[in-house]
């Protein structure tokens, strides 16, 4: 009968080297995977959203830039200027605005000239919370300083 053929040890060697720095390397890429995950897990919306900005973006971006003879920075300067134009003017007015409101509101507390309007009588047919809005809203407009006074257990037992 024959005798089953020898493994060569040489060979076997070559073969575990080779798996274990195989095994080594992929270890070391799931490692650096994970790490750059942990990197950049709170910039994944931001990167999500400018990919969808590039993208929809894009073919408008072209025909900028063909319409200024094939001027790509001059497009791309236009399109972003364009972008802050859009966003920034309209926030800039929201923040003013919202910080006129905060003013006035501070100034009618500190002089005690607070007035709040009487509740719509819709309000009290609101699903399940209406009455009690409508009931808590016209005391708040009958007395206000009252109103506070009472609430103020309240509010101190939920800052807790």
């Amino acid at each position: 009968m024959n005798a089953p053929p020898r493994p060569d040890p040489e060979l076997e060697a070559r073969l575990s080297r080779a798996l274990f720095d195989l095994l080594i390397r992929f270890t070391m890429a799931l490692v650096l995977a994970f790490l750059c995950y942990q990197v950049f897990s709170p910039f994944l919306s931001l990167m999500v959203w400018a990919v969808i900005l590039a993208v929809t973006l894009y073919p408008a971006f072209r025909k900028l830039a063909h319409r200024m003879g094939d001027r790509q920075g001059l497009a791309a300067t236009l399109m972003v200027l364009g972008g802050l134009v859009l966003i920034a003017g309209p926030t800039t007015l929201v923040v003013g605005s919202l910080g006129d409101s905060v003013h006035d509101f501070v100034a009618h507390v500190r002089d005690n000239t607070l007035h709040v309007p009487p509740p719509s009588p819709g309000v009290a047919e609101w699903p399940v919370v209406g009455k009690k809005v409508f009931g808590l809203w016209s005391q708040a407009h009958e007395d206000l300083p009252r109103f506070i006074q009472s609430q103020q257990p309240k509010i101190a037992e939920d800052m807790k």
